[in-house]
């Protein structure tokens, strides 16, 4: 007699879950109408409302598509793309480091979008710098979806005690002004050497305005750049704790008065203005042969296995000016399109927002490479060992040239 009560029990439970489960699935078709639910994942964590509030317009805008998003940790993005390829279980739409864009088309996780961006007629818009970052082998791989730069952050009260008028504009300006800058307790320049990516974003524009390149960092304008920032760093016009001072703790230093020069990006600016007392000034980072500065920001891309029209679809939409604009506002980056950058009234009017346009337009790519997470490991080696004296400039960068020729010829 138990037995048959407990076996009507479990009956009835199974039917009253089954029905539960057959509810919230009715309801969850009744939510998205039909639509083709495409699946995007991220790793935004301040810009996750930003994101969700987008999503929200686009769904509601048409009756086709529903994009749902899903959150997976920076650091685990390229881990779950390559556990996701191998087992067919990819999202449609991945939002990834500009810089990784290039090696995951490589290893055949992006879909190509040549086609679609050409009949589109849009690209013509696109800042060059993070346009760039999308190609591979000549083939469009998604749209850069936010950008930023690196800029020269000067502190306007200790130039002008300094007797310096202008903030500097070429190489020899800035040793010179760091050294007049330089006093005790400050210093007069600064940038990140931090054994990691951050280094290698903040080294590049140097490389760049010098003619140089990852493809040859043995290069004499290599070898040049690395000369002129070993040399500042053995005048003291830089502090040792750059080897290990990530771009906030750049920050911090500027605000509290310790460092004169920083190079740095916008997103810092919010966090300077917090301090009332300090007058800074955001320009071009000074030059070699020309001025240089390198792209960072997110790029938006469709995956091989995923929904492509429906994909595509949302990326138009994402991606008309008015979308652009707001996203860009919203998540603190710059917008990817340069009429939307030259026109909308926040980056034209928006004290020190606007002073990083000029330097968008000559902000390049960094790569890209399809190899870069090796690639800048190796400059990221370079730099502590030039630094440290481990290494002479030359001996250092030959070998630094001689490992990334071996991690391409391996690709």
């Amino acid at each position: 007699m138990k037995n048959k009560i407990v076996v009507s029990l479990t009956l009835i439970l199974l039917v009253v879950l089954t029905a539960c489960g057959n509810n919230e699935e009715n309801a969850q078709q009744e939510e998205n109408d039909g639509k083709e639910e495409i699946l995007l994942w991220h790793y935004y964590t301040g810009s996750e409302d930003a994101l969700n509030e987008i999503l929200t317009d686009y769904n509601k805008s048409q009756d086709k598509v529903e994009v749902v998003a899903e959150y997976v940790p920076f650091d685990e993005m390229n881990r779950q793309l390559s556990v996701g390829t191998a087992g067919n279980t990819l999202p449609d739409i991945v939002i990834a480091d500009t810089v990784n864009n290039v090696s995951m088309a490589s290893m055949g996780i992006l879909a190509d979008t040549t086609d679609d961006v050409e009949a589109w007629g849009k690209a013509d818009q696109f800042l060059e710098g993070p346009y760039n970052s999308t190609i591979y082998d000549g083939n469009q791989y998604g749209l850069p979806l936010t950008t930023n730069s690196l800029g020269l952050f000067y502190n306007k009260k200790m130039l002008e005690e300094a007797g310096i008028e202008e903030p500097p504009t070429t190489w020899e300006e800035l040793e010179e002004d760091a050294e007049a800058l330089t006093t005790e307790g400050v210093k007069g320049f600064g940038l990140s050497a931090v054994r990691s990516e951050e280094a290698t974003f903040q080294f590049y524009p140097f490389i760049y305005s010098a003619g140089g390149s990852y493809k040859a960092m043995d290069s004499p304008e290599a070898i040049g750049a690395f000369d002129f920032l070993k040399n500042m760093y053995d005048q003291g016009y830089m502090s040792q704790d750059i080897l290990t001072a990530t771009q906030d703790d750049l920050t911090r230093m500027f605000i509290e008065g310790n460092v004169a020069m920083m190079i740095n990006g916008p997103w810092m600016i919010e966090r300077i203005q917090e301090n009332k007392d300090l007058d800074f000034g955001v320009t071009n980072i000074p030059k070699d042969k020309e001025f240089a500065s390198v792209t960072g920001g997110d790029n938006i891309s469709i995956t091989e296995t995923g929904n492509q029209e429906a994909a595509w679809d949302f990326m138009k939409w994402l991606f008309e000016p008015e979308q652009n604009e707001r996203f860009a506002i919203e998540t603190g980056y710059y917008p990817t399109r340069s009429d939307v950058l030259n026109e909308a009234e926040y980056w034209k009017n928006e004290e020190i927002v606007k002073e990083f346009i000029p330097i968008m337009e000559v902000a390049e790519a960094r790569g890209p490479s399809p190899d870069w997470p090796g690639v800048s490991e190796e400059i990221q080696l370079a730099i502590q060992k030039i630094l440290t004296d481990e290494q002479p400039v030359e001996d250092a960068l030959s070998e630094a040239a001689e490992n990334i020729a071996e991690i391409e010829a391996s690709e």
